[in-house]
């Protein structure tokens, strides 16, 4: 949700972001969408195709829940004031972040690890970067 709050880079970009989510459209709009203000487009695929598609995992029960990492996160949100949204359908199912070039091919591809998707700005840029290397 991070990435909404660059959407002036992005329209800038003429880019757009798009979430792709497994779970059911009522639970998607009230733990992911309801108070966020995503203003972007979002994909349903409760068979995770798309998910097998780009090699994104699922992680290890105890990969997850056993981190110290993920419960320092959760407790640094939870300090500065963000709500904790709920578990979707499936916390294993591990996402990742891609950039798509004008011309289709993938400029930047990461696969998740765990909760560490890289910071929103950092992909800003790198679709800044695609696009003003395509022109």
């Amino acid at each position: 949700m991070k990435v909404a709050r660059h959407r002036r880079r992005l329209d800038a970009a003429g880019a757009t972001a798009l979430a792709v989510v497994h779970d059911e459209p009522d639970r998607v709009r009230a733990m992911l969408l309801d108070g966020t203000g995503w203003p972007y487009p979002v994909a349903l695929d409760p068979g995770r195709g798309s998910y097998r598609a780009w090699g994104l995992r699922r992680a290890v029960w105890a990969g997850i829940w056993l981190d110290p990492g993920v419960w320092r996160q959760y407790a640094q949100l939870l300090r500065t004031g963000h709500r904790i949204r709920g578990a979707g359908q499936d916390v294993r199912q591990l996402g990742g972040d891609f950039v798509v070039a004008p011309d289709g091919r993938i400029a930047y591809a990461r696969p998740q690890r765990r909760d560490d998707r890289p910071p929103a700005a950092a992909l800003v840029k790198i679709v800044e970067e695609t696009v003003s290397g395509a022109t």
